[in-house]
C-alpha cells in the first residue's frame, strides 16, 4: 500500500523559468569545495592579507614579507590529498584563490608591467616556488572526478594599490615593492591575468569573482561560456558567512530565483544561492595555526540550514602552511560527507509525473520528519 500526496505547481499563465546546464550541475551538488590558498597561508587572515605589517617587514605571524613571492612556500604541497578530503566530504565542484587580495598569483602569469617588466608576484617569479599550483590543482581534480573552477579578486590587489572597491591605496604612501598603476593600467594586468585563467587550464565548471566584473563579462562569455558564475549562469550570495542564514538574514522560504538574498516565487529567472561558511569556529577563512574546526554536531545544523532550505553550501578549506588539509580538517570532512550519505543517501520516494502535477508516492509506514 501506498499514500499519496499530489503536489500541484502554481504557473497558470506565467512562464516557467528553468537552471541553465550549469546551474543544473551546480545545484546537483550539496557542496562546493572552496579552496583558501595564498600568500595569506603564510601571513594572517584578512582580505587582503597583506598590510602595512607584512609587506615589507617579517611580522612575527608570518614566515617573511608578503612582498616576496619566496614566502609563499608550501614544503610539503600536495594537491591530490586536498581531493581526497574533498571527495569524502561529497563536493563535485572545488574552486582554488588563483589570486586573492594581495595580488599574489598561483600560475606563473606572463602578464607584464606598464614598463614591459615581468609581473613579478607569482610562483613563476625569481625566488619563488616555480609549481604552477593552477595546474596542479587541475590534475588533481580531473583525476578525482571533480568539477573544478577559480577564483579571482579582480578589485582587490595589495600589490599593485587597489583597495576593497577597486579604489588606489597608494595616494599618500607607497611602500616598498608595490606599483602604483593607473585605472587603465590596472585593468590591462587584470585582462593579461583572466585571459591566461580562463584560457590555459580547460573547461571550467564555476567562476568566482570577488567584486564587480568591470567591463570583463564579454571576456568570460567568449572564454568559458559553460562555466556557472558567467552572467548566463549566475548565482547568488544568501547573505551571511556565519553557516546560519536563518539566524542572520531571516527566517523563511529560499527560492531559486529573482533577487535578494532569498529570491522571490516570483522571479523571472534562475538564480541559485549558496552560503560560503567556514570550517574554523572563527571567522577565518585562510588558516592560522591553533584555531578550532567546528565539530560534526555544529556543522549538521549549518548543513539544514543551508542545504536543507535549498542552497549550495560553499565550505572552506583552509589548506596550511605545508601545502596539505590539516588532518583535524580532513577528519570533520570525512564525518560530515559520511553523515549526508548514511542520512539522505536512499530516499524514501520520489515524484513521478508530468507538467504542473507530480505524485509523490510514500511506501506505507513510512516516516519522516523533514522534507
Amino acid at each position: 500500500a501506498q499514500a499519496t500526496l499530489l503536489l500541484v505547481l502554481a504557473c497558470v499563465g506565467q512562464d516557467i523559468v528553468v537552471p541553465s546546464p550549469a546551474q543544473l550541475r551546480y545545484q546537483s551538488t550539496d557542496f562546493v569545495a572552496l579552496i583558501h590558498f595564498n600568500m595569506g597561508t603564510f601571513a594572517h587572515n584578512g582580505d587582503p592579507c597583506c598590510d602595512k605589517t607584512n609587506w615589507a617587514v617579517h611580522a612575527p605571524y608570518a614566515t617573511g614579507e608578503t612582498r616576496d613571492p619566496a614566502t609563499f612556500n608550501p614544503t610539503q604541497l600536495n594537491v591530490s590529498q586536498w581531493f581526497d578530503s574533498i571527495v569524502a566530504l561529497g563536493a563535485n565542484i572545488a574552486v582554488l584563490t588563483a589570486k586573492h587580495g594581495c595580488g599574489f598569483v598561483l600560475w606563473p602569469t606572463d602578464a607584464t608591467l606598464p614598463d614591459g617588466s615581468p609581473y613579478g608576484y607569482d610562483v613563476g617569479a625569481s625566488r619563488a616556488i616555480r609549481h604552477d599550483v593552477a595546474r596542479e590543482f587541475v590534475d588533481a581534480a580531473r583525476a578525482a572526478g571533480v568539477g573544478y573552477g577559480f577564483y579571482y579578486s579582480i578589485a582587490k590587489s595589495f600589490y599593485l594599490c587597489r583597495g576593497f572597491s577597486g579604489e588606489n591605496t597608494c595616494l599618500e604612501e607607497i611602500l616598498p615593492g608595490q606599483r602604483n598603476l593607473t585605472d587603465g593600467e590596472y585593468h590591462r594586468v587584470v585582462a593579461q591575468h583572466l585571459e591566461e585563467l580562463w584560457s590555459r587550464y580547460g573547461r571550467l565548471s564555476q567562476i568566482w569573482v570577488d567584486s564587480a566584473l568591470e567591463g570583463f563579462e564579454e571576456l568570460m562569455v567568449r572564454l568559458q561560456p559553460q562555466a556557472v558564475g558567467i552572467p548566463a549562469s549566475p548565482t547568488v550570495w544568501c547573505g551571511t558567512e556565519s553557516g546560519h542564514p536563518s539566524r542572520d538574514v531571516g527566517p523563511g522560504d529560499v527560492w531559486s530565483m529573482g533577487k535578494g538574498h532569498f529570491g522571490s516565487p516570483n522571479g523571472t529567472s534562475w538564480t541559485p544561492r549558496f552560503c560560503d561558511p567556514q570550517l574554523f569556529r572563527d571567522h577565518v577563512w585562510f588558516w592560522e595555526p591553533g584555531l578550532a574546526v567546528r565539530t560534526l554536531d555544529e556543522m549538521i545544523p549549518i548543513y539544514h540550514d543551508i542545504v536543507g532550505r535549498g542552497m549550495v553550501m560553499e565550505l572552506a578549506f583552509s589548506v596550511n602552511r605545508e601545502g596539505l588539509v590539516d588532518p583535524e580538517h580532513a577528519e570533520v570532512y570525512r564525518q560530515l560527507g559520511d553523515w549526508v550519505r548514511a542520512c539522505y543517501g536512499a530516499p524514501l520516494a520520489a515524484v513521478s509525473g508530468r507538467g504542473r502535477a507530480l505524485a509523490l508516492r510514500l511506501p506505507e509506514g513510512a516516516t519522516f520528519d523533514r522534507i
